[in-house]
């Protein structure tokens, strides 16, 4: 082994010009699979960390249903033919979650699509999430910055608008919308309709962490979320009477009560402001006031999130869920992140799995290159190989050795396209790169990215080079182990 080490390290070195050129495209290759993938791989964990974090959880519970179905609602063709699903048996499926001791939050949800307007005149769209503004915040305490009002109190209504959507819709009238101003929302189904509700601002926000489709997301108090997602919304408790209160019930009877037809009639005085557009818009709603919160109705939710100590529970928790739907007989299922998400996300990963393709790409050709460099450097030493073996050196002896000059020129340059990778990305990591537009946010999971090298990415380097390193170096040998000594003598005169 020795031997041969000394043989092929003296053959890297004695052809210089054939060594430099393997190796530089060599380095170049492997530099830019440890960059890319590091890149890439850092991307995704950025992704991932914070639309955990400050969105999605890692868990999302909904109705069964088929179709890509997302916290925006469904992203494919199945958004015509069917609704958002609710969660059936939610208290139940509620009560489960937070007997798991590796769920540290719940958060439900629910999505509605609406258009803005004011007056008269339409402003736009956003996307709304209904949600209970104590456990959204408890969901997510580092996401949510208020920059005007806040949040609406317990019992109220209200509208938490997202800034980038204020500055789209002050935009479209020329007026700056302050917590106090009211919006008219309408969506749009063909499963129920078209509804219609007006809501009070009661705070401007931003995300911390946001992108194209998180800007046009704002935050409403779930009464009016659900009514205008076309859910059902009424509550109402058993009322509990005293016994003198049901004796004096049970005297009164249909012909007490609708015996006198003219009472129908009677003269009726209303007291306090006319009646105006909110009236009109009321006796097309459902039998919820807008100006009245509604109780909790924890059967109409479409979505629970769940926050896990540690994402090493998830598959665990997918499971446990599963078991639990089939002996509950409820017809609920579990999505990961990346599904509840929506289409950036798996936009980015998308973009990640083009990315190797072209890497892959890159390294058949430099395996070719390398191939057909190692045949002319194998050929011009062809009269040396035929006199080895002439002077008694075996097949495996001359093998061995092509292979490992091969591998030692692809061990040094590997090393060496690690170490110019790792260069880069410490430059790129000091400098930061910022999105100079939507693609590129999309790419980067957020406004700015900050490369680090990736050990899954150096190890996949090494793997790859080593497998070029062995391809390459297959058909040379084959060549020389099919030329006959004497023939190999005579190919030197």
């Amino acid at each position: 082994m020795r031997i041969l080490l000394t043989i092929a390290w003296r053959n890297v070195r004695q052809h210089k010009v054939k060594t430099t050129i393997i190796g530089l495209i060599m380095v170049i290759g492997i530099m830019v699979l440890v960059v890319g993938n590091s890149f890439m791989d850092t991307a995704a964990s950025g992704i991932e960390r914070y639309y955990i974090k400050n969105y999605t959880g890692h868990l999302m519970i909904t109705g069964k249903t088929r179709g890509h179905l997302t916290l925006f609602g469904f992203q494919d063709m199945t958004a015509m033919e069917q609704p958002v699903p609710r969660i059936p048996d939610y208290a139940e499926v509620v009560e489960f979650a937070k007997s798991l001791p590796y769920v540290e939050a719940v958060n439900p949800q629910v999505s509605a699509t609406a258009v803005v307007s004011r007056g008269e005149k339409t402003l736009g769209a956003t996307q709304l999430f209904g949600v209970i503004p104590e456990q959204y915040q408890a969901m997510f305490p580092e996401n949510v910055e208020i920059l005007e009002g806040g949040f609406w109190q317990p019992g109220e209504q209200g509208v938490l608008l997202n800034e980038a959507v204020a500055e789209l819709l002050e935009k479209q009238v020329g007026f700056t919308f302050r917590p106090g101003d009211k919006l008219l929302f309408t969506s749009v189904s063909t499963h129920t309709g078209m509804k219609i509700r007006e809501v009070e601002i009661t705070g401007i926000f931003r995300f911390k962490q946001s992108n194209v489709q998180l800007d046009m997301v704002s935050l409403m108090d779930i009464s009016n979320a659900r009514a205008l997602a076309g859910m059902v919304v009424g509550y109402a408790d058993p009322a509990e009477l005293t016994s003198e209160e049901q004796r004096f019930l049970g005297e009164i009877d249909e012909e007490s009560i609708f015996g006198s037809a003219d009472a129908l009639f009677t003269e009726v005085i209303v007291e306090g402001p006319a009646a105006g557009d909110d009236y009109w818009f009321s006796l097309f709603e459902e039998t919820e006031t807008q100006y009245e919160a509604v109780p909790e109705d924890s059967g109409a939710w479409q979505y629970l999130l769940l926050r896990l100590t540690d994402e090493k529970y998830l598959r665990q928790a997918q499971e446990a869920f599963e078991e639990f739907f089939a002996q509950k007989g409820i017809a609920a299922q579990t999505r990961d992140w990346r599904q509840g998400a929506g289409a950036l996300a798996e936009l980015s990963y998308g973009i990640k799995s083009v990315f190797n393709t072209i890497v892959l790409i890159i390294a058949v050709v430099a395996v070719i290159i390398i191939m057909n460099t190692l045949v002319i450097s194998v050929t011009e030493r062809m009269s040396e190989i035929g006199t080895m073996r002439a002077i008694g050196a075996q097949k495996s002896f001359v093998r061995r050795m092509i292979v490992l000059e091969t591998m030692l020129l692809a061990g040094i340059s590997g090393t060496v396209g690690v170490g110019v990778g790792a260069l880069v990305l410490f430059v790129l990591n000091r400098i930061g790169l910022k999105a100079s537009n939507v693609f590129f946010e999309i790419i980067y999971g957020g406004p700015e990215l900050r490369p680090e090298l990736s050990l899954s990415s150096v190890l996949l380097s090494l793997v790859v080079i080593v497998a070029v390193g062995a391809i390459s170096s297959a058909y040379p040998t084959a060549l020389v182990m099919r030329t006959s000594p004497l023939k190999a003598m005579e190919s030197s005169r």
